[in-house]
């Protein structure tokens, strides 16, 4: 019982909307692709009460719109008024998604043969920019929009300020923002070899067909992706079944099998890293974290008949996280994340030499997590670069992850994202 209370603050939830949001396409820049593909797509968590305006919500690297539900449903209720529209890029389009349709999504996408999609290396920045630029018209039709931006989401949505600031009311990032990573007009171009990477394709590779039009890296790849979020999904319907043959080589509940994954005593790499609590096993120590200057462990074995999931109360609610990949027709993950989009980001003064640094008629609100990717004000120091003599409120969250920035139980970024959208005029 004492533990139980030790654990009470920790676990407290605040208020969080409890409705059904609409997925819904909006048509997007047209390329080779054709029509059929050329969407974006959101999910919509309506107002609640008089209309205000619409946040429009940008997901970062490999990140899609479900990433912001947690927080989507808390905000709409914080901020009355406010509708939030999540977005999922053109390449959530192309995830075959019918197998969480099946009795056994893992076993389906065990089978799964990846599609080729030639087409992937011409979606760039300028094709994701024109997307988020109709998304943005649709929204204002209704009124005042405000764009946020997540992780490398908070480049594009920089990256979208500086394309359209007459279009929008203000600007949030949450632990992302302008310049998070830079490479050089040759990098862009011909790569790097023996890099912190390995050897590294650039724009000519990609275009000459010599290298995946999406994102392989860290060992992940569409497949796993596919495989990550079906274990998630499977975990979320009955997180205390069995976790099935091939999903960890030890017995273990579905919900620490697919936990373990991400749980950030157990993930090396801080992007990918969520704090919801740790397992009941033999543990040992992971050196892949050491790589990544982390420290980490790894999932032996069961003390008992199993491995069992703990939530301790940590930052974010392991249960609500695995009902984020609860979605038949969205999800956590982006499975083909443009490899040209990430180039046209890294040198988008290169790849869209037109987008100049300038001054905003509002401010700029950038919220930092203490353990994720921005962790100090200074951290910060592109915003003013990129949007010189614009007022920006910079707030760095304590003892927070990458991820738990936007999952968090206690909602730790809804109140500041409040404030900022009371006082816009």
């Amino acid at each position: 019982m004492v533990a139980l209370l030790l654990l009470a603050p920790g676990l407290a939830q605040t208020a969080r909307w409890e409705g059904t949001p609409e997925y819904r396409a909006i048509a997007g820049a047209p390329t080779a692709a054709g029509p059929a593909l050329d969407k974006s797509y959101v999910l919509d968590f309506p107002a609640q009460g008089e209309f205000k305006g619409t946040v429009v919500m940008v997901p970062g690297f490999l990140g899609g719109a479900t990433n912001f539900e947690a927080l989507a449903r808390r905000l709409v209720l914080a901020a009355r008024g406010w509708e939030v529209w999540a977005l999922d890029r053109c390449s959530n389009g192309l995830e075959d998604r019918s197998g969480f349709n099946t009795p056994d999504p893992w076993t389906f996408y065990q089978h799964y043969k990846l599609p080729d999609f030639p087409f992937l290396k011409d979606w760039g920045l300028r094709v994701h920019l024109d997307d988020l630029d109709r998304v943005i018209d649709a929204a204002k039709v209704k009124g005042p929009v405000v764009l946020v931006g997540h992780s490398l989401g908070g480049s594009i949505a920089s990256l979208y300020t500086l394309y359209h600031p007459e279009k929008l009311s203000g600007l949030i990032l949450l632990d992302g923002g302008p310049n998070l990573v830079q490479i050089t007009k040759e990098q862009y171009l011909n790569g790097e070899s023996g890099g912190m990477f390995g050897n590294v394709s650039g724009l000519n590779d990609l275009l000459a067909g010599k290298t995946p039009p999406y994102v392989t890296l860290f060992g992940l790849n569409p497949l796993s992706f596919a495989q990550a979020e079906a274990q998630a999904y499977m975990a979320a319907q009955d997180p205390q079944a069995d976790a099935p043959a091939g999903w960890v080589p030890y017995r273990a509940s579905r919900e620490a099998a697919a936990l373990a994954r991400i749980a950030a005593r157990y993930q090396p790499v801080p992007i990918f890293a969520v704090s919801l609590g740790r397992a009941q096993a033999r543990e040992g120590l992971n050196i892949l974290g050491l790589f990544f200057n982390t420290l980490s462990y790894t999932v032996r074995g069961p003390r008992g008949k199993r491995v069992e999931w703990i939530d301790t109360g940590e930052a974010t609610d392991p249960l609500e996280f695995l009902s984020l990949y609860a979605h038949p027709n969205t999800g956590f993950s982006e499975w083909f994340f443009p490899y040209r989009l990430t180039l046209d980001i890294s040198a988008w003064k290169v790849a869209m030499p037109e987008l100049k640094p300038h001054t905003l008629p509002f401010s700029v609100l950038a919220l930092g997590a203490g353990s994720g990717l921005l962790q100090k004000m200074e951290s910060f120091k592109a915003v003013g670069d990129v949007f010189p003599s614009t007022k920006t409120d910079i707030r760095i969250l304590p003892g927070l992850t990458h991820l738990d920035i936007l999952t968090g139980r206690s909602g730790p970024a809804v109140g500041p994202m409040a404030e900022y959208l009371k006082v816009l005029r």
